[in-house]
């Protein structure tokens, strides 16, 4: 936030410092320019070419919530026909996930947004917490995003949408490329792509439309909007190693301002391009025992729950 700082393109009071670009904004203008960014992002990747219906994962945070609040507004003005519907998965974090959850009920209500709830514990019959007992316990982020990318998936096809949008933004994308190349997971990277498009009918094509905008910026987006932020961040994440990245990129980008633009951007322009002639497609398969997509006799979320309930016998 500014002081008496002039907006730079109205010369109003500024109220928003955009770093990266190293410009203040009044809050009439940051709207403009981010929704700007949202729809030139998904003009640019052909996000929504031939798109009725779109799912959009939303969790309760800052950045889900910019995204809806984003996407309704453009939906709206831009594109006329394409119908919204908001997907949230209660994850049964007691203390956290109700308030996710009223956050959602809330932001959807005053939006006007249809949206669906899934509640973990009577639709599924456990909560992320009860993972701790599992193999995965020490690395309960990773199982949890196990759990939201099938459920997110298998929800966005039971609605009949063609397109899952999912608030992941520049921060997030940076610290998934950092990892990535550090452990040299080819295979990885090659998946880490503003669409995903997808020619299999129980697989949901996945865009990325903040991809470009930073966890700042989305939070000041959801300010100026008035849309209610978490007073918490998850109790389980405190501690893990994408957190401890988060922070180390951070330090990055402050002694090499632009950091995390320049990495995003190399990797999309010039890295991904010849990863994708030289990393084949995954062939998919049906699970098994749920009968969606899998690269394996059985998906890694019925792997997951699976070892849940050895536990639970």
């Amino acid at each position: 936030m500014a002081g008496m700082t002039s907006c730079r393109l109205c010369g109003g009071q500024a109220a928003y410092l955009i770093e990266h670009a190293r410009m203040m904004l009044c809050r009439d203008c940051f709207i403009k320019y981010y929704e700007k960014k949202v729809y030139n992002t998904i003009m640019k990747h052909g996000m929504l070419r031939g798109a009725g219906r779109i799912a959009v994962a939303v969790s309760g945070g800052k950045d889900s919530m910019a995204l809806l609040a984003a996407m309704n507004r453009l939906v709206s003005e831009k594109f006329s026909g394409i119908k919204l519907i908001a997907i949230h998965i209660n994850l049964g974090i007691e203390g956290y996930s109700e308030r996710c959850q009223e956050i959602v009920e809330n932001v959807c209500e005053d939006l006007g947004v249809e949206h669906v709830i899934h509640d973990l514990s009577s639709r599924e019959g456990y909560k992320i917490p009860d993972l701790r007992s599992t193999p995965l316990g020490g690395r309960i982020c990773g199982a949890c995003g196990t759990v939201k990318r099938y459920l997110m998936n298998k929800l966005a096809y039971e609605i009949g949408a063609d397109r899952l949008a999912t608030g992941h933004n520049l921060d997030d994308v940076v610290e998934l490329l950092f990892e990535f190349y550090l452990r040299g997971s080819v295979e990885d990277l090659v998946r880490v792509r503003p669409v995903s498009w997808s020619d299999n009918p129980k697989m949901v094509t996945k865009i990325k439309p903040l991809i470009e905008l930073t966890e700042r910026e989305n939070m000041y987006y959801a300010m100026a909007q008035g849309i209610p932020l978490l007073d918490a961040s998850c109790p389980l994440a405190e501690g893990s190693r994408m957190l401890r990245r988060k922070r180390l990129i951070r330090l990055i980008e402050r002694e090499i301002p632009g950091f995390k633009h320049m990495l995003y951007k190399s990797h999309v322009k010039r890295i991904l391009p010849r990863l994708e002639k030289t990393v084949p497609e995954p062939s998919l398969m049906e699970c098994e025992k749920c009968g969606m997509p899998s690269l394996s006799n059985m998906c890694s979320y019925c792997k997951l729950v699976s070892r849940l309930a050895a536990r639970s016998a």
